[in-house]
């Protein structure tokens, strides 16, 4: 069942980690919202907003900042005809089906609306809402989208399945399947697998699916760094279980570092630069000498928006992976965006090499 997210209050709204934390949370529960949408607490039609909005959603999550919350209980019970009663220490309509501290759920015209209280630096209250519809996500790596939607299409229309995908970077298509009222989902994700067995990841957190393979296979992973500047390692050890897999980081920017922690020979300096393909190569070799790991990831390039050249404009970046056992992949890339995205993008291309390398390992 698609959810609205209703963000009430200026504070949640220019508060990005914290909005970042609720989104993570909220996707736990009700995976991605349909959509989402900030109002203020002290908008001339919030009453009317709300109505509009609830009455137009299959289900609703409102997040309320400390000082709107008392605010918006009131507009939910007069919308439902309920007056407010102090439960749990909370301020919440009486004919709350379920509630807790900071949190309660109502019957709206036959519709649920869960209404928190967010607290900045304070965990999330409990969630009431479910996802209830029958979907999944996946990804295909080593398929453009193109030719996902191509090869997919005719098992999609086999087993009445409608399918979105998006391209997470090139290479890596990451597809929404949602079945119709007598589609086939389970035996639609049998037939993928079977049709790409060394390119389908069900899981729909390809992270996760990382650590959780290494662990599996009793593998571990490191990491050298230039442009991404730790946002690899930061990735990888966001989820929980990967200190039994990931050994640690070089967060190599300066030349003088790759040289003097990893091993990076002056004249590949001299020669190519440190934005080089032979540079990634003596970075991934590096890190495993040090590191005595299975694998290792490796990205140098001009994240920008300076530094950029003619022959290596902004957005050029190598990314490469190495197993222990020598099989090593290395890509030239030219990324388009902002410094953020660049640095992004790098991450996910050196995660969809790793993919590779360590094909048995991950598929």
């Amino acid at each position: 069942m698609a959810t609205t997210l209703i963000i009430i209050g200026k504070s949640l709204k220019i508060n990005r980690p914290f909005l970042e934390y609720i989104d993570s949370e909220i996707t736990l529960h009700v995976k991605t919202p349909h959509q989402k949408i900030f109002l203020d607490k002290n908008e001339n039609h919030l009453f009317e907003a709300l109505e509009k909005i609830i009455n137009n959603s299959n289900q609703t999550l409102i997040i309320a900042s400390d000082d709107s919350f008392n605010i918006v209980g009131k507009i939910i019970a007069t919308l439902n005809e309920d007056v407010l009663e102090l439960k749990n220490d909370t301020l919440i309509p009486s004919k709350s089906k379920e509630y807790s501290n900071n949190s309660y759920l109502i019957d709206y015209n036959s519709k649920k609306v869960n209404i928190l209280r967010a607290k900045e630096n304070e965990k999330l209250p409990q969630i009431f809402l479910t996802y209830t519809d029958s979907s999944t996500k996946f990804s295909l790596i080593g398929l453009d989208e193109d030719s996902t939607k191509i090869l997919l299409a005719p098992l999609a229309d086999t087993y009445e399945i409608k399918l979105t995908s998006t391209s997470i970077v090139e290479g890596w298509s990451y597809i929404e399947a949602n079945a119709y009222k007598y589609g086939d989902l389970e035996q639609f994700l049998k037939s993928v697998k079977s049709l790409f067995p060394d390119k389908f990841i069900e899981n729909e957190d390809i992270l996760t699916h990382i650590v959780n393979s290494l662990k599996n296979a009793n593998k571990t992973i490191t990491v050298a760094e230039s442009c991404t500047g730790g946002a690899i390692a930061s990735m990888i050890t966001s989820i929980s279980g990967s200190s039994e897999v990931f050994n640690g980081s070089i967060v190599s920017y300066s030349n003088s570092i790759k040289k003097a922690w990893l091993g990076v020979d002056e004249n590949t300096f001299k020669n190519y630069g440190a934005v080089s393909e032979l540079c990634i190569r003596e970075m991934l070799e590096g890190v495993l000498k040090r590191s005595s790991s299975d694998f290792a990831l490796a990205t140098s390039g001009i994240a920008g928006p300076n530094g950029g050249s003619e022959s290596k404009p902004v957005g050029t970046v190598f990314v490469g992976a190495r197993s222990k056992n020598g099989e090593i992949i290395v890509e030239r890339l030219l990324l388009q965006g902002n410094r953020e995205y660049i640095q992004k993008q790098s991450c996910y291309h050196a995660f969809r090499l790793l993919l590779h390398v360590g094909k048995d390992v991950f598929f």
